[in-house]
């Protein structure tokens, strides 16, 4: 049953007259006298008393007001209950980041969204690019933050909001240290550690040591932790994100930048396309975009 028909019904019961029915609804008498005519044809039955004066109800009529009250109070609560979905006030928010996203993004990030929505309850999943690719595309996750792959899914919306550029790491005892051109020639004579074979670094380093076989010159680990500790022992060389090489700082590790426009890779904000945009969205991406110019990394850098 239209839901509009029980309202006009209620409100009569209620108020008595039809005129400020009309006018509570916003339509006219002639319409609230057609729902209620519409209500009594569908069931057969009789609403009001026609003959005691007024708009006193039948037997019937107390039955069915007694649920259409709930029905409309029921749609009034559906309504509200939208209205906070799509305002950020009530729900979840289920992020997926890969590596570097997740190290120098989601802090911030989840900050800003937690206090702006403290009702909303927020997950981070930090995984591979590409897995976080497939759960953004199933809409396991609402937002994913990643390095470009290269392999755009179809079902996905993906937003430049900045740039990073991979440098090589190493110890300062290493061979390499007091070296000031190092050429591809170079890096090659040493073991290369890398990321797990399936993340957008890898995709990066093995395009760059093209035709070079990549099997015979790397060591793969799932840590970037993992890779920087074996760093220091000066035997290995690794390329990174200059964002996660904390050590720089105390020395403990160098950087070397190669200058080398293959070792620039995109930061991507993901979202299915089939994703309604609501407040707390909007949210998201404008935060996403300001962090991103905060730590320099906005996708207008030259």
């Amino acid at each position: 049953m239209n839901n509009s028909k029980l309202q006009a019904f209620c409100l009569l019961v209620e108020l008595k007259k039809l005129a400020p029915v009309a006018k509570a609804l916003g339509i006219t008498a002639p319409t609230v006298s057609f729902h209620i005519r519409s209500i009594e044809e569908e069931y057969g039955i009789h609403l009001f008393r026609t003959n005691a004066g007024g708009y006193r109800l039948t037997e019937a009529g107390e039955g069915v007001y007694h649920f259409a009250r709930q029905m409309v109070q029921l749609q009034k609560d559906m309504d509200r209950f939208i209205e906070n979905l799509l305002a950020g006030h009530i729900g979840s928010l289920r992020l997926g980041a890969s590596g570097l996203p997740a190290h120098i993004f989601m802090p911030d990030l989840i900050h800003q969204v937690s206090t702006t929505y403290p009702e909303i309850r927020i997950s981070l999943e930090v995984k591979t690019a590409p897995e976080i690719e497939k759960k953004v595309a199933l809409q396991e996750l609402d937002f994913g933050l990643i390095m470009e792959t290269k392999q755009e899914n179809p079902l996905l919306h993906y937003e430049t909001i900045g740039e990073d550029a991979l440098v090589l790491a190493f110890s300062p005892s290493h061979e390499l240290a007091a070296q000031k051109d190092i050429t591809k020639e170079d890096i090659l004579k040493y073991k290369l550690l890398l990321h797990t074979s399936s993340s957008s670094t890898n995709h990066f380093i093995e395009k760059w040591m093209d035709p070079f076989q990549p099997s015979i010159y790397t060591i793969e680990l799932d840590s970037v932790s993992t890779i920087k500790k074996m760093l220091t022992f000066g035997k290995n060389l690794a390329f990174l994100s200059v964002s996660l090489i904390e050590e720089l700082k105390s020395g403990v590790l160098l950087k070397k930048d190669l200058h080398d426009v293959t070792l620039n890779r995109k930061i991507q904000l993901i979202y299915p396309k089939t994703r309604l945009d609501h407040k707390m969205d909007e949210f998201v991406k404008i935060s996403v975009y300001e962090i991103a110019k905060q730590l320099k990394m906005s996708s207008t850098m030259t």
